[in-house]
């Protein structure tokens, strides 16, 4: 099948063709397909079957079983490998090599949480004769997943494989724009896990408001922009539920001059473009030594101009579109008000903006913003593009300065040879990840999670489990009375 007929294919109750919000192709600005937004009843209905499958089946699951049936929702994923990377090309605008990439980190993620169901949690306590104390963890019940547009179907799978893990029922919404990667696993999933452990809702804020706002959701885990997840923060905090935010960054790439060079060019040019710059813990702020300035930003603006924007399905695609054509005509002013305040904008050879006409698409080129003003929306707003914005420093103080001039706290990259530096920098930068010498790493193994306005709580590892349990304590008494 072609993309085209995969997004049009019904799965379950839903039909072809009939009325819904419209998922563009962000390649060519072309409706490939419908999707219903989900109404009222829609959600309610959704979580009141995750909510029965809960108390019926899956809190009743043992571990060993709940681990198995992970396993064969992995399988399925490397199964459907091509057809859900056909469907991240076609609504997400990815090159297919990168969609590819994403499934099989998606799986990958599963595997390692059908092995975490199984891992003992809790700890025994001293108590006196007569009697035994310990905690353990218990899951929330309904967990609410509320996944981005930037990668729609591997952020989904980190909340629905680390609720499932710990034993709670899902419901997932993904972004109105990337839904469709989504439906199909959602679709798939129910030919392995019992009924209503993991079903999903479609549509925009209103959809994700109505089922923040559910009594039975237990606890939301939200990645998206901040302004979205302080409202989701809002919404819970009258049920007193808790919740997982991972949003917004705008964070610093520092670049001291004993610093391999080659390396760290390479790595800011992967930090500030990966995935067309869609990307919460993108590099986006490159403050680099006075010392090297004009000799690093060369090297990095050369290897930026060899990247190709292009088509998704070409095979020789770095760069494909933005989301939609607000963000490429938000990046395109916000690169343009840069320039008229005296930033120097560095744009690939003979291209005079950051737009780039191709098929209708939404596509832009990378751009570096040479001596970013302090107080200016490229240096201060996550851009959510491929944008670089560049100061420069004296002193070890000045750069860390810098680093912490912004509101957000997600990640952090500082590349020097100086061990002491290394260590202080890494002991001392504000975020959540923090990475010397490379940038990026991400296991499945390793949790990841912002401080300050880029949110809180953790995904992946194990210290997902305390976003997805709770403790509990329990004292058992062998002697009754005493």
């Amino acid at each position: 099948m072609t993309a085209p007929d995969l997004a049009a294919r019904p799965e379950r109750a839903e039909a072809a063709g009939i009325a819904g919000r419209p998922v563009l192709d962000p390649a060519t600005g072309r409706t490939v397909t419908h999707v219903p937004d989900t109404d009222a009843s829609g959600v309610a209905a959704a979580v009141a079957r995750a909510e029965a499958a809960f108390h019926d089946v899956w809190a009743d699951t043992s571990p060993a079983r709940r681990s198995g049936l992970l396993r064969e929702l992995g399988d399925l994923l490397r199964e459907d490998r091509d057809e859900l990377a056909a469907l991240e090309r076609l609504s997400a605008g990815k090159p297919t090599a990168r969609a590819l990439g994403e499934v099989d980190f998606a799986a990958q993620v599963v595997d390692w949480f059908a092995a975490a169901a199984r891992y003992p949690v809790g700890e025994t306590h001293p108590s006196g004769p007569g009697m035994r104390t310990y905690t353990d963890r218990v899951p929330v019940g309904v967990c609410a997943a509320i996944a981005p547009n930037n990668y729609p179907l591997l952020l989904a799978v980190w909340k629905i494989a680390a609720a499932l893990a710990h034993g709670n029922t899902v419901v997932v919404k993904p972004a109105p724009e990337t839904p469709l990667s989504v439906r199909r696993l959602v679709a798939r999933a129910a030919d392995v896990l019992p009924e209503g452990v993991l079903s999903a809702v479609y549509g925009g804020a209103a959809t994700g408001r109505l089922l923040c706002e559910q009594p039975a959701v237990g606890m939301v885990s939200f990645t998206g922009s901040t302004a979205a997840g302080r409202d989701v923060a809002r919404r819970c905090a009258d049920g007193l539920k808790p919740v997982c935010l991972e949003l917004g960054g705008k964070s610093p790439v520092v670049v001291f001059r004993d610093a391999d060079l080659d390396a760290a060019a390479r790595a800011v040019v992967t930090g500030f473009t990966g995935n067309t710059g869609q990307v919460c813990v993108a590099g986006s702020r490159l403050i680099v030594d006075r010392a090297v300035h004009e000799e690093f930003v060369e090297r990095v603006a050369e290897l930026a101009a060899a990247l190709v924007v292009g088509r998704p399905s070409g095979p020789g695609t770095d760069l494909g579109p933005l989301i939609s054509a607000a963000a490429a005509d938000r990046t395109a002013e916000v690169v343009a008000q840069a320039a008229a305040r005296g930033a120097r904008v560095v744009l690939p050879p003979g291209r005079s903006s950051v737009r780039h006409d191709l098929d209708g698409g939404f596509y832009v080129h990378p751009a570096i913003v040479d001596r970013a003003p302090l107080d200016s929306r490229a240096w201060r707003e996550e851009v959510f593009a491929p944008v670089l914005s560049v100061a420069s420093f004296a002193a070890d103080d000045e750069a860390l300065a810098l680093a912490h001039d912004t509101a957000y706290g997600l990640s952090a990259s500082v590349w020097t040879c100086d061990a002491h530096r290394a260590e202080r920098f890494a002991r001392t930068l504000r975020a959540g990840m923090v990475w010397v010498n490379t940038w990026g790493d991400t296991e499945e193994t390793v949790s990841v999670g912002g401080l300050g306005q880029s949110g809180y709580g953790r995904e992946l590892g194990l210290h997902a489990a305390e976003g997805y349990t709770r403790p509990r304590a329990v004292w058992v008494a062998h002697r009754p009375g005493r």
